[in-house]
């Protein structure tokens, strides 16, 4: 079964300024996150802020998300570009 996947507010702005080669990068990883949002380069995140969320790399950017697991659904909350303070 498929998961349902939904941007944030704040997703879709950090989507939509992402450069046009890059966001059709980002826009595959995420078609593919509704088969399984688990697979590939993805962790739990920790601490107080992050709690419940996962990341998903791809490439430079972060994906983040938090699932929930008994609607299949999960919700992106911010696409980022992987730096020192990204999840500070």
């Amino acid at each position: 079964m498929a998961w349902a996947v939904r941007l944030s507010r704040d997703a879709e702005k950090q989507f939509a300024h992402l450069p046009r080669d890059r966001r059709e990068i980002v826009a595959a990883a995420i078609d593919r996150m509704k088969q399984d949002p688990f697979q590939g380069n993805v962790k739990s995140l920790k601490g107080k802020e992050w709690r419940g969320r996962f990341r998903k790399a791809v490439g430079r950017y972060r994906i983040i998300f938090l699932p929930d697991y008994e609607q299949q659904r999960i919700e992106i909350s911010a696409i980022l570009v992987r730096t020192e303070r990204t999840y500070g």
